[in-house]
């Protein structure tokens, strides 16, 4: 005999239909999640580049301003010591007209005396009137 063609009938197809129609909806369900999670994450990247973009014009235009501002500086320096060169040789020359006077140039130099620190405000006060004591000081003010 031959073998016998198994045929699902009208109850098998639907089951398999109603299988395949779940599967199909969770598989769609699926997908629109995935593409929205894709879309999300394609924004994201946009928005991340974007801000890249950004922050690399921002270095760019730091690294320009430093570089102007090390060149400013390389130039103030030369300047710098082209004055101190200047200040030294006229230095000299003050120099050599306070000897052709006949003073010492030690001698020229104004020091003012440092303020002892071991005198109370009181004293410092009488020593700046020019006086020793508060009774001078007194008899100054009558005067």
């Amino acid at each position: 005999m031959a073998d016998k063609i198994n045929i699902p009938d009208q109850e098998d197809i639907l089951a398999t239909n109603q299988r395949l129609t779940a599967d199909n909806t969770r598989l769609t369900a699926e997908l629109t999640a995935a593409t929205e999670l894709l879309e999300t994450a394609q924004a994201q990247t946009t928005a991340a580049s974007q801000r890249a973009e950004a922050v690399a014009k921002r270095v760019e235009t730091a690294e320009l301003a430093a570089k102007v501002a090390g060149e400013e500086l390389t130039r103030l320096k030369a300047e710098n010591a082209q004055l101190t060169a200047k200040m030294a040789d006229f230095n000299q020359a003050v120099a050599a007209e306070v000897q052709k006077l006949g003073l010492r140039p030690k001698a020229a130099e104004h020091k003012e005396q440092a303020a002892t620190a071991d005198l109370t405000p009181t004293q410092r006060v009488l020593a700046a009137k020019g006086v020793g004591s508060l009774a001078e000081l007194a008899a100054k003010r009558q005067s």
